[in-house]
């Protein structure tokens, strides 16, 4: 996560299972992440997409995101 101190002012939506092994949790709230929202799923491992893509708040929450200007 040698990155994620570049990515503290983008809005992340991150998605666990509780049982998955094989992604560990990301650490960008430790990086200073101040738009990070993060949703774990008990009892289930790393297809965590299925669920995600079911919940129209997931879309919502996508598609009112816009990108700041930075200048």
């Amino acid at each position: 996560m040698a990155q994620a101190p570049r990515l503290t002012d983008i809005p992340i939506w991150a998605f666990h299972g509780s049982n998955d092994k094989s992604v560990p949790v990301c650490r960008f709230k430790a990086a200073g992440g101040k738009k990070i929202l993060y949703r774990e799923y008990k009892g289930l491992g790393h297809n965590v997409w299925t669920p995600t893509f079911s919940d129209d708040k997931v879309f919502e929450w996508l598609f009112s995101q816009r990108r700041s200007l930075i200048r």
